[in-house]
């Protein structure tokens, strides 16, 4: 073998807690009440495609990229989705000590990892966290915007324009590339057509 057993129980232990995503709702879809909504991993593979796509497009280190997307909400399998709301007044953690818990359980997710691999996706979340390079930009954003475009769908469950219209608002505050405002603008239009 390449790899010694003990990496390999190290990766079996991580994915065993990574996989977790794949059961943990999204919290915005819960408080909405929409029926069966996406998971967590589920989101994190739309944000990595898309933030794949968007990064090649723009000329930008796509892998990073991917790696980034798939990795965001790694924490989140430890503290369930605290969703961001337009007005943090009504989140269940306010933004700081939202970041303090993220970075907390993202490092403990990390430490199933080698040392290496621990080094690296820190480097990577940190880039993301940090927002200054572009392809962290550009995943932040996606990040956002992939609960835009799940509003094609979901909108008919969600009965009050207003609660609609916070996702739109959230996502507003985030999304500043010209590409992803166009898809952003161009799916609030076709939500609010259809509404």
């Amino acid at each position: 073998m390449k790899v010694s057993k003990k990496e390999l129980d190290k990766i079996t232990k991580f994915m065993l807690e990574a996989d977790k995503l794949k059961a943990i709702d999204r919290t915005g879809w819960v408080i909405r009440k929409v029926h069966k909504p996406e998971h967590v991993g589920d989101h994190a593979y739309s944000t990595a495609l898309l933030s794949y796509i968007m990064a090649k497009k723009l000329d930008l280190d796509f892998n990073k990229c991917i790696i980034m997307a798939l990795s965001h909400d790694i924490n989140e399998a430890i503290t369930g989705d605290i969703a961001t709301r337009a007005k943090e007044h009504l989140q269940k953690v306010n933004n700081t000590n939202k970041a303090k818990i993220e970075n907390s359980n993202t490092l403990k997710m990390l430490g199933y990892l080698d040392r290496p691999s621990q080094i690296y996706l820190r480097k990577i979340w940190e880039e993301l966290k940090a927002r200054k390079t572009k392809e962290a930009q550009l995943v932040d954003q996606v990040d956002k915007l992939d609960y835009i475009l799940q509003l094609i769908p979901y909108h008919e469950y969600i009965k009050n324009d207003a609660d609609v219209e916070e996702f739109f608002e959230t996502a507003a505050k985030r999304i500043t590339i010209p590409e992803l405002l166009y898809i952003y603008n161009k799916v609030k239009k076709q939500v609010y057509n259809e509404r």
